[in-house]
């Protein structure tokens, strides 16, 4: 077996940190794109004892298995019951998977030299406390490796690791070959989340699940989930257990067949859940319904529609979900990503093309915009295809206003796309005379608003009195700077000032 170009970049990523004396370093790659492979052959090459930490048994028996398939040997664990940290002869095995809960249980038996490496699984995890403990007492290197860096509860994994030691983006991977492309579909629902409160960063579980399990949203999420999907394995994300209960026993209902959706979930030991995965990994069970169970070390590769049925407030929460379904596999062209949008919600929810989040916020709402639009002409958009709308879309934009300003348009000067209202229907009377001189007086022309109507003044002029609320520059400070050559859209009130002052100086 052979690493990866980019797993091999990133090896040698990981070294030249140590090298340069970072004790913890970070590794940021997607989901599917080998981050157990990558540690297991740093593992391999360690001169000493690894230790990797994971927070579940699911995740501590995968990375065995994959790190024991790579190495080819056998790999210590650490967890309940099973004691395999020392050999009888005193000395330790080269690699040990342990699960924090019971290693946290252990550490005074452990020097604090006993590792040469420590491995950090979905390294998100590891500025929780249970992880903080065990990562503070050993002396090795520390070694993390993640899908999604940023938190929900904005806890800085820079607290931990002083270095990304490399970071592979998931649009580069996808460009390169190696995750299948991605296309959004958006279904709107009648869902109204307006009145559901934020706890922990997302919407609280128990009002969600109030909402979804209605058998109005319960068919409105179904649905299109059955027609959708084809001959697509699926998995579909619910909002708690009671509502992945329920989702599975409507799909079964529209299937026409009581095995055709299984929902899982935490309450189910593992012996009791393995089998059914068995079943949905041949075929036997389309549709596995889980409720966050199966946001972090579940491997398909089959999975080809993933269908988030709650709302989401992380991105890397989504991520992960999403995740689930980008890995290649024979005869897979690529995943469709099902996002249930509300009726009505006071926060703003993430959706597939969010993981690719730009830079600019204009080209992510166009983004968004774009994937609305061909989801109501019934087509699933490729999330590249709709970024790269936006971004031209956007670029177009920015002539304009280029354009605008070299023209020397006072209100392309402070931002302010006059177009928006003009090309509006016009209602009721025109602007009032005290409309047009609050606009005199803020330093823009009246003839260019003189024929907007009353209603149309009055937003412009909300516009205005934003602009002034957060602080940016005056409409008279933007003319003066446009006479310079100077963009000012973006710019504060007394950063113009000082601006101004130095070009008269």
């Amino acid at each position: 077996m052979q690493l990866r170009p980019y797993q091999t970049e990133a090896l040698e990523a990981v070294r030249e940190a140590y090298r340069r004396g970072h004790r913890a370093v970070l590794v940021v790659m997607p989901t599917g794109t080998g981050k157990t492979v990558l540690f297991a052959e740093i593992s391999r090459l360690a001169k000493g004892p690894v230790l990797v930490l994971a927070h579940r048994q699911e995740l501590v028996e995968q990375a065995r298995d994959k790190i024991s398939a790579w190495i080819d040997d056998v790999v210590a664990v650490e967890m309940g019951s099973r004691r395999e940290l020392t050999r009888p002869d005193g000395t330790r095995p080269k690699i040990t998977v342990a699960s924090v809960q019971t290693l946290g249980r252990r550490l005074a038996s452990i020097p604090r030299d006993a590792f040469r490496i420590v491995v950090v699984d979905e390294a998100h995890h590891a500025t929780a406390d249970s992880y903080r403990t065990i990562l503070d007492h050993f002396h090795g290197h520390l070694l993390g490796v993640t899908a999604t860096p940023d938190r929900s509860d904005k806890a800085p994994l820079g607290d931990v690791f002083s270095e990304v030691g490399f970071e592979y983006d998931m649009r580069q991977a996808i460009a390169d070959g190696w995750l299948c492309p991605i296309r959004s579909f958006l279904v709107q629902t009648q869902a109204d989340f307006s009145g559901v409160r934020k706890v922990a960063g997302e919407l609280a579980t128990r009002g969600v699940e109030e909402i979804l399990t209605r058998d109005l949203h319960l068919a409105e999420i179904a649905e299109p989930i059955v027609s959708e999907r084809g001959e697509r394995p699926t998995i579909v994300f619910a909002a708690s257990v009671a509502h992945a209960r329920a989702l599975a026993r409507v799909l079964c209902e529209l299937g026409g067949d009581p095995s055709f959706a299984v929902a899982l979930d935490g309450t189910m030991s593992l012996e009791q859940r393995a089998p059914v995965i068995e079943r949905f990994r041949a075929g036997r069970i389309k549709v596995l319904v889980n409720c966050s169970l199966f946001t972090e070390g579940f491997d398909v590769p089959d999975i080809a529609l993933v269908a988030i049925a709650r709302p989401i407030l992380s991105r890397s929460f989504y991520a992960q979900m999403v995740g689930r379904g980008t890995r290649i596999a024979p005869g897979k062209r690529d995943l469709i990503v099902l996002d249930f949008l509300p009726g009505n919600c006071r926060h703003s929810l993430v959706q597939a093309v969010d993981i690719f989040a730009s830079e600019r916020e204009e080209v992510q709402e166009r983004a968004r915009a774009i994937a609305a639009a061909a989801s109501a002409l019934g087509e699933a958009i490729a999330l590249e295809q709709a970024l790269e709308l936006a971004q031209q879309e956007q670029e177009v934009q920015d002539a304009d206003v280029a354009y605008q300003l070299r023209r020397r348009d006072p209100f392309a000067a402070i931002g302010i796309d006059l177009s928006r209202y003009t090309r509006r229907p016009q209602s009721g009377q025109r602007a009032t005379a005290d409309q047009l001189k609050a606009f005199k007086r803020a330093g823009l022309p009246t003839d260019a608003v003189a024929e907007l109507s009353s209603s149309q003044a009055e937003a412009l002029r909300e516009e205005l009195l934003d602009r002034k609320a957060v602080g940016l520059c005056t409409p008279r400070q933007a003319a003066k700077l446009v006479a310079h050559g100077i963009d000012p859209r973006e710019m504060y009130h007394d950063e113009a000032a000082a601006l101004l002052r130095e070009i008269n100086a």
